[in-house]
């Protein structure tokens, strides 16, 4: 029994670590990149330059590091600086269509229009039907080589987009996240197994430490990997324990057995709620730093 619990708190947190994190490669560098953007956001260009080039000494294929730091550079004057990380921040993803946005601007401002239609051409084929600015400034472009049919057709695609937006309006808000998503209904599916086999080993256990251990472990997970709704993963797990234990499990006849398992059950309630305030922090701090 104790080999399965091990096993199973072993896979679960391999798959915390490499497959339950759904956000894109891009997502998770921006949102551990998030104090120096406020920095550089913020017009704090050294603090935010030390900052960039300090992540790229510790991490060197962080593309949006480079991304930023090549702003850092251009706000600061080095314009030739910055277009060179911007190439080495696609070096290592060239899909990012935001480093292609602001390369172009760079190569336009310094005359380099081949370079810069180029550089537009990626940040439309990557997020052309997303955003108007990559149609906007390749026309700027298509317009500074003598190229006026081409760059009608850009503004008018750029015109095209504006329309859209004032036609939902100004008051619209951007959409909230789901409070319940495909990612949630996985991490339920693993909440009940977990529990299951803490029910399992607190009916099993001569001792309070295995179940303890296994909640423990199980709520650090919880909110490691959901910061935000973990409460609701936690509230689960304790529900799941206690009708399950209660509906589905013989209560022993034994005082001292009984006593035992009651210790470990709500012990187990106590810790899934403390574990994933834990785990919650730790994830937090690790996006932070």
């Amino acid at each position: 029994m104790e080999f399965l619990v091990v096993l199973a708190v072993f896979g679960y947190i391999f798959y915390l670590r490499n497959y339950a994190d759904l956000r894109t490669r891009s997502e998770k560098e921006v949102a551990g990149l998030q104090e120096g953007i406020k920095l550089y956001k913020d017009n704090q260009i050294q603090n935010a330059f030390d900052y960039f080039d300090a992540k790229i000494k510790a991490k060197p294929k962080s593309s949006f590091a480079y991304l930023y730091r090549g702003l850092c550079y251009k706000a600061l004057g080095d314009s030739s600086a910055a277009r060179k990380d911007m190439i080495m921040g696609l070096s290592y993803d060239g899909t990012l269509a935001e480093i292609h946005l602001e390369k172009g601007k760079l190569e336009f401002e310094s005359r380099l229009y081949i370079e810069a239609l180029q550089s537009f051409d990626n940040a439309v084929l990557y997020d052309g039907d997303q955003n108007q600015v990559p149609y906007h400034w390749r026309g700027k472009t298509q317009q500074a080589l003598g190229n006026d049919i081409e760059a009608q057709k850009d503004f008018l695609k750029e015109a095209d987009f504006l329309k859209q937006k004032l036609a939902q309006g100004p008051g619209i808000a951007q959409p909230k996240a789901p409070l319940v998503d495909k990612r949630l209904a996985i991490n339920s599916l693993l909440i009940f197994v977990t529990s299951v086999i803490l029910i399992l080993s607190i009916k099993d256990a001569e001792s309070i430490h295995l179940p303890y251990l296994l909640a423990a472990v199980s709520a650090i997970s919880i909110g490691f990997v959901e910061p935000v709704r973990g409460w609701i993963l936690a509230i689960s797990q304790c529900i799941l324990l206690l009708a399950g234990y209660f509906l589905f499990t013989k209560i022993p006849e034994s005082s001292g057995q009984q006593e035992l398992e009651n210790f470990s059950l709500y012990g187990s309630c106590i810790l899934t709620f403390a574990g994933s305030f834990i785990g919650g922090f730790f994830k937090r701090a690790l996006n932070a730093g």
